[in-house]
């Protein structure tokens, strides 16, 4: 990284007198030595100050012992952005690393310290891009100590300190932004909107107050005819989130898929650009494409991040010298990005790029969030107290994913779980428990408002249950492997599976009573997998049955499920990828070996399982019940109820069946099984065994 400027400009007389200009330069009038940067400093894009009584060497040559020279001839511009948006084609599922730049492909995205000197963004004097704190924060590790700016006797022209401890580098790069000038973007992306930019814009109010990362002074902007003065990548953003969301609610408008394509491609091309100089509007930008269900988030989410930490987004601004606007926009745009890795590795399986251990941002409050104007119709104003609630709700989920993520999915986790041998299960149980105990308090404690059997609920809420049920699949998913991989007695092999049971069937059943206006909703993006990983849990399930009667039910039930998801991508295009996951991994099943009926299981040889501290089979929402997972010093045995009696699996599912109708309580599904047979299974399981004798007390 080079050395930050640290002095102030030398006379003109002194710059003037060594000025020695080629004849490129004569021929363009080019500026002298006191207005471009040496050669050194224009190959490290970092801004070169000359030494206070030295007229032939600048800071930073003198600091590195370089020689100084003004030889070389400026780098050539970019190629121009053709002004009729035909960047390049479009994949199937893109990211910012699959478009085409200069007839190469499209790598990561460039924002390298070694190249760029800490690739800070020149500060814009528009309307929403004049945050203060946009150059790089300085690390506090790197070649050069925030402490040193206290003693520079700069008066901070080359960093600014919003506090005691961090500092932000401001270069002034002499290559633009943008290869093509910010007015002709705005005009290539106009030609591609024509008149329907308003109506976007509009409708992007709606999705902003359920993902409130856009402040209010963009609208303002926009509406005030400067819409020159916005970001290009934030504005052709916001335009394809909301044609892609709002075509059915345009009217009159039908957009063509050639024009969402060509949008697209811009909106990248842009991105891409914007990234080489992150500024906060360049990370509004990237996870409004994120939600794009088409977009390789693995590449994206990297890229953001990266630019995030260059911007000191995940640092605590509560004590900084900045406008509560832009406190509050820094935080919203930090817990977002925050839910983005996050989700990012729940649903590619990688490990997240944020640790809690360098993650400073304080918890989201009410002065976070901007006030709507009062003067605002009441419906609208309803709409955004209940987008910011779902909002904040959705971070505290997130944080709970994080917690399970890090118990349980890492590999030093699985390695102790492997040497845990046979007391795999109780080992997961007994760190799992603590986390159980928080997702029930989180669904306990959700407002009124944004619960599902509350008719005067949005229909926004959509994703946030969805989350929740995708949550607590990822909690059973590992308790239910390894069921599978080590030996477990049969009474805690039954009360793992029957808990699994109950939340496959209440997310199942979720799905199935959203309805048209749910589905045409705002989804947050992982929302497309998280259908996917319900289809997958019950796939687990039917894997890893121990008879054919539970396996012919979890078949029945993906069944269903398939037939539900089918109906619905019809008003939710995203959800065609649940459907292919569905078919992937029931495809991998088709040739799985008849599993042996219940009479058959020679259960009688297995020894009496021993007293467990293990509860009823209840869902962790229940205040009121206690959790399948106790602690052994503190709970007591309760006896499992009895299974429920019921014809067959394909009569329960039925959807003229009236249960599918009636309120969503995601209450337990008790039966173990789909007949009778099971609660015979466990009876002679525990012959002479304490659990029997309690299962017998239960059921007399």
């Amino acid at each position: 990284m080079s050395v930050p400027a640290l002095s102030s400009q030398p006379s003109t007389e002194s710059l003037r007198s060594e000025t020695k200009p080629t004849q490129a330069a004569n021929a363009k009038a080019s500026r002298g030595r006191r207005d471009r940067p040496c050669d050194a400093c224009r190959r490290k894009k970092s801004r070169c100050v000359m030494n206070e009584g030295q007229t032939n060497c600048c800071v930073a040559c003198n600091t590195h012992g370089n020689q100084c020279t003004f030889l070389e001839d400026p780098r050539p511009r970019k190629r121009r952005l053709e002004s009729e948006g035909k960047i390049a084609d479009s994949g199937k599922r893109r990211s910012v690393a699959d478009s085409q730049s200069e007839g190469q492909s499209r790598g990561t995205i460039k924002v390298k310290r070694e190249e760029s000197g800490g690739s800070a963004a020149s500060r814009s004097e528009t309307a929403t891009n004049s945050w203060q704190y946009q150059g790089t924060h300085m690390g506090y590790t790197t070649e050069l100590d925030p402490i040193l700016f206290d003693v520079s006797p700069a008066g901070g022209s080359g960093y600014q300190k919003p506090d005691g401890r961090n500092a932000f580098l401001i270069h002034q790069s002499d290559l633009p932004r943008y290869a093509e000038p910010q007015t002709n973007l705005i005009q290539a992306i106009d030609k591609l909107i024509g008149s329907h930019g308003p109506s976007l814009v509009q409708h992007f109010r709606t999705i902003n107050r359920n993902l409130p990362i856009v402040e209010d002074t963009f609208f303002e902007t926009y509406n005030g005819r400067r819409k020159n003065s916005l970001d290009p990548a934030l504005l052709c953003a916001v335009y394809l989130v909301s044609a892609s969301s709002a075509a059915h609610n345009l009217g009159n408008v039908t957009w063509q898929q050639t024009d969402v394509t060509q949008l697209e491609d811009l909106a990248f091309h842009l991105l891409e650009g914007g990234l080489t100089n992150p500024t906060l509007p360049t990370l509004q930008a990237g996870l409004l494409l994120m939600q794009r269900s088409n977009v390789d988030s693995k590449f994206l989410n990297t890229q953001l991040i990266g630019a995030a930490f260059e911007l000191g987004l995940h640092l605590d601004s509560s004590n900084w010298t900045i406008s509560p606007v832009e406190r509050g926009l820094r935080k919203r745009l930090a817990w977002a990005l925050y839910m983005e890795d996050q989700w990012c590795s729940l649903t590619h399986g990688r490990p997240s790029l944020i640790s809690k251990e360098h993650w400073a941002v304080q918890d989201l409050s009410d002065d976070d969030f901007e006030e709507v104007n009062p003067s605002a119709e009441e419906e609208v104003l309803e709409e955004s107290r209940l987008g910011q609630e779902c909002f904040s709700q959705m971070v505290i989920l997130t944080g709970i994913l994080s917690s399970i993520l890090n118990t349980l999915y890492t590999q030093k986790a699985m390695q102790e779980f492997d040497a845990a041998g046979a007391n795999a299960t109780r080992l997961i149980l007994e760190r799992a428990k603590p986390i159980q105990v928080s997702l029930k308090e989180w669904f306990t404690r959700l407002p009124k408002d944004l619960k599902m059997d509350n008719g005067q609920a949005p229909a926004t809420i959509g994703h946030l249950h969805l989350a929740y049920f995708a949550t607590e699949i990822t909690l059973h998913r590992c308790i239910i492997r390894s069921l599978s991989t080590t030996p477990t007695d049969i009474y805690l092999t039954h009360v793992c599976r029957s808990a699994a049971k109950a939340r496959l069937i209440s997310a199942m059943d979720f799905v199935n009573r959203l309805r048209p206006s749910h589905l045409t909703a705002f989804w947050y993006f992982p929302s497309r997998v998280n259908f996917a990983l319900i289809a997958t849990f019950g796939s687990l399930l039917l894997a890893t049955a121990p008879c054919q009667e539970e396996a012919d039910f979890y078949q029945a039930r993906l069944a269903e499920y398939g037939w539900t998801l089918s109906v619905s991508a019809r008003s939710a295009g995203f959800l065609n990828f649940a459907i292919e996951s569905l078919e992937s991994s029931t495809g991998l099943l088709k040739d799985m070996p008849m599993k042996p009926k219940i009479e058959e299981l020679d259960v009688r040889q297995v020894p009496p399982a021993p007293v467990l501290p293990l509860t009823r089979l209840i869902p962790p929402q229940q205040e009121d019940d206690d959790e399948f997972m106790e602690d052994g010093s503190e709970a007591q045995s309760v006896p499992i109820p009895p299974p429920e009696t019921i014809s067959s699996a394909s009569e329960m599912m039925s959807p003229s069946n009236s249960a599918w109708s009636a309120p969503a309580t995601y209450g337990p599904y008790i039966g173990p099984f789909a007949d009778l047979g099971a609660r015979n299974w466990f009876e002679q399981s525990h012959h002479g065994s304490p659990e029997a004798e309690r299962m017998q007390l239960f059921v007399g």
